[in-house]
């Protein structure tokens, strides 16, 4: 088998869960378990089995949007609501940067001498310069190259 991740991380041996069972009852899952060797997990269904798995976007609540709220699995508790925090916290960052209220000086401590300013104004202006120049001389090579333009086809 590909590499295995032990289910007691302290004992080597201890084999990690083969199957995972979903939306049966717990006395079916206890009879499975008890016909078989190999350790079970669940998935929130029932507490018979040796551990569970859930997806932890669920049992964090980690969407805030009320058409997921809808979509949880029955079986899955939410143990915090992240979703609703992370929503909040992002809602308040938008309206901090629509109103100009971030970034702030506070939150921006790099400083930028004027002499440093006024040579990176010089280089961007050089630039464009450059960049314009090199662009017009590609499209008259262009027009020159054109086979069309040559005999005036157009």
């Amino acid at each position: 088998p590909r590499y295995r991740v032990p289910a007691d991380p302290d004992d080597p041996d201890d084999p990690p869960p083969r199957h995972t069972i979903q939306a049966i009852h717990r006395r079916a899952t206890r009879s499975a378990a008890a016909r078989r060797a190999r350790r079970r997990r669940g998935s929130g269904r029932n507490a018979g089995t040796d551990g569970q798995v859930l997806v932890y976007h669920d049992l964090l609540g980690v969407f805030a949007h009320p058409h997921h709220a809808a979509q949880v699995p029955k079986f899955c508790r939410v143990f915090a609501d992240v979703g609703e925090r992370t929503h909040a916290g992002l809602a308040a960052f938008r309206d901090a940067v629509r109103g100009g209220a971030f970034p702030s000086p506070e939150f921006a401590p790099y400083a930028m001498p004027d002499d440093e300013a006024v040579a990176f104004s010089k280089s961007l202006a050089d630039d464009a310069r450059e960049r314009a120049a090199r662009n017009e001389d590609a499209r008259r090579r262009q027009i020159d190259e054109d086979e069309y333009e040559t005999v005036k086809l157009y």
